[in-house]
């Protein structure tokens, strides 16, 4: 079993991709001289079961065929599980989703066959996870970013995420209609910030939300996250700023406080928490970094 890989497929991303190539995938695995079991995730949080069951009962390599969301729940399976350390299972992806943010930071390739041969050729490196803890005793790991305001709103207002690429940019642009800041105080070594804030991210990676370079200076396995805290802007400032949000350059806004730090507690109304793209809660919560503590499949530095 720790030799074989579990693929776990989210039959709705990338517009039903993982479905209508999966016979392609599984060709192109077996040439590779991967060996496999293949499994598709029923409804939400199924990758969560699928995962931690399989790492209890032997398996040490998880690849998710989907995007953002099914890597995410692929990462929280093999927290769940109590069989394995979990730096010693190591998680990859085959980037099929709407936004493959994780893919892009990782700069893992989209074709199916370069993605097969890293997996038989094993090149992994570790990486850091973070964990969000919420008032009400429930935890949720995520392994690329986390959101508060904008960001969180858009994600719960997203239309059929079948619609594909666009489906974000089209929650972004109704979201700005009806969005209005958040109140939020962020607390991090003894040292307590309060803002009306537009977004904050909680980043271990560079890129969300379909590309947005949102910690342009982040490294995934440093041990910190890079916060990025937006303040309040108008709808008129946030279309000139837009740019900023994709070209690297967000950190030079004047609006923009960025942070790298270990853990921080965000408190504020109960607003939605995203992360990895999906909803994972209300504020207030705790965010704390886990270091080094996943292996991951990604190209060679």
């Amino acid at each position: 079993m720790e030799n074989r890989w579990l693929v776990v497929a989210n039959p709705i991303s990338g517009q039903g991709r993982a479905m209508h190539h999966r016979h392609e995938i599984e060709a192109v695995l077996q040439r590779h001289g991967v060996a496999f079991d293949f499994v598709i995730s029923e409804h939400p949080g199924h990758a969560i079961e699928l995962v931690a069951r399989a790492v209890e009962g032997g398996c040490r390599q998880i690849l998710a065929v989907g995007g953002d969301g099914t890597v995410h729940e692929c990462a929280n399976g093999i927290f769940r599980q109590q069989a394995a350390p979990t730096a010693e299972v190591t998680l990859g992806v085959m980037p099929i989703g709407t936004g493959n943010d994780w893919a892009r930071g990782l700069r893992m390739p989209k074709n199916y066959a370069e993605v097969a041969a890293l997996m038989a050729g094993g090149t992994q490196r570790l990486h850091d996870v973070g964990l969000a803890e919420f008032g009400d005793g429930t935890t949720r790991h995520f392994i690329n970013v986390a959101g508060l305001g904008f960001d969180a709103h858009v994600v719960e207002s997203l239309p059929d995420r079948t619609l594909g690429p666009l489906a974000y940019l089209v929650g972004l642009v109704k979201g700005l209609l009806s969005y209005d800041a958040v109140s939020l105080g962020l607390t991090f070594a003894g040292r307590r910030v309060d803002a009306r804030a537009f977004v904050l991210f909680f980043a271990i990676g560079r890129y969300c939300g379909s590309g947005m370079n949102v910690a342009p200076k982040a490294e995934a396995d440093d041990g910190l996250f890079d916060i990025t805290l937006i303040q309040d802007l108008s709808r008129w400032e946030v279309v000139k700023s837009l740019r900023r949000l994709f070209d690297g350059t967000l950190l030079t806004h004047p609006k923009v406080l960025a942070l790298r730090e270990v853990a921080a507690q965000v408190d504020a109304g109960p607003v939605p928490v995203e992360a990895d793209g999906e909803l994972i809660g209300h504020a207030p919560v705790r965010f704390s970094i886990l270091p080094r503590a996943l292996r991951v499949l990604a190209p060679p530095d």
